[in-house]
């Protein structure tokens, strides 16, 4: 008997909390803060005969109370706002760029990161235009120029990578990079050797070498945005970046660079890298 009022009383919360856009966004806003009706109906941009049966449904279930013209979270509704919060988040994250996560992928994001996916906020797509295909993606471009700390995984070489970078570390952003190995030898090839010694060489940068960082996302994690270009499920390659400029996110891609940071090793001479040294 009392397993079966638990389910009750489960589904009757769900249904309470979930079948209503105004009542979860009530519970949310209430995590934050007691407020009175007319901050809460502000905010809801409703009208108080539109919000006020929607509070005396979640004080009747116990999940808000009130005291004088304040209205707050319960203990029991703040456990379940505080739980709330992160899955519509993560759903939220998710629905925006469904395309982009679906045909992604993901197992290369660990999962103490990914199960926190829905920090990124809101974030868009930015890739290539086909006839600027073998170019830098404008948007990538004026927001690098702009961060005054840039760190990156690239899992690809661009031709125009070395020299960018070096310009970048030039106007003084601190830049750090990480290539993997295959990548790595590119850079110090003929054409980009010098270019790479001259980054090096400056007090602001540091180059790093991953060996178990083949075939993962490329990473932006500069203090200005977060950038993130997870490789297709099939085999056809492309650049498509999804980007936020939000805290949270900034503060995911930082610690998804530390993640890779960790297994690489930095680079204080480049010869040993290259095939043709002089």
């Amino acid at each position: 008997m009392c397993s079966v009022q638990v389910h009750n009383m489960e589904n009757s919360l769900l249904d309470l909390i979930f079948l209503s856009e105004k009542r979860k966004r009530i519970l949310l806003f209430l995590l934050e803060e007691p407020n009175d009706i007319e901050t809460i109906k502000k905010k809801l941009k409703a009208s108080a005969t539109s919000v006020q049966p929607q509070v005396k449904m979640l004080r009747e279930k116990h999940l808000v109370v009130q005291d004088k013209d304040l209205y707050r979270l319960s203990e029991i509704g703040k456990i379940i706002a505080e739980k709330m919060k992160p899955l519509l988040d993560t759903l939220s994250v998710l629905e925006e760029n469904a395309d982009y996560w679906t045909e992604r992928d993901i197992s290369k994001i660990p999962p103490f990161l990914l199960s926190r996916v829905g920090e990124l906020g809101h974030c868009i797509t930015i890739e290539p235009q086909i006839e600027h295909l073998f170019e830098m993606i404008p948007e990538y471009v004026k927001n690098a120029e702009e961060a005054k700390t840039f760190k990156a995984l690239f899992s690809y070489f661009q031709p125009i990578f070395p020299s960018f970078y070096l310009e970048l570390a030039k106007k003084g952003t601190s830049v750090s990079l990480i290539l993997p190995e295959s990548i790595l030898r590119r850079w110090v090839e003929d054409d980009y050797r010098e270019q790479t010694r001259q980054f090096l060489k400056m007090k602001n940068t540091e180059l790093l070498v991953c060996k178990d960082c083949e075939k993962i996302p490329n990473i932006v994690a500069a203090d200005n945005f977060m950038g993130i270009s997870l490789f297709p499920k099939d085999a056809s390659f492309d650049r498509k970046y999804l980007i936020s400029f939000e805290p949270g996110a900034l503060a995911w891609g930082k610690e998804l660079y530390d993640y890779y940071e960790q297994i690489s090793k930095q680079i204080q001479n480049i010869d040993s890298y290259a095939s043709n040294t002089p």
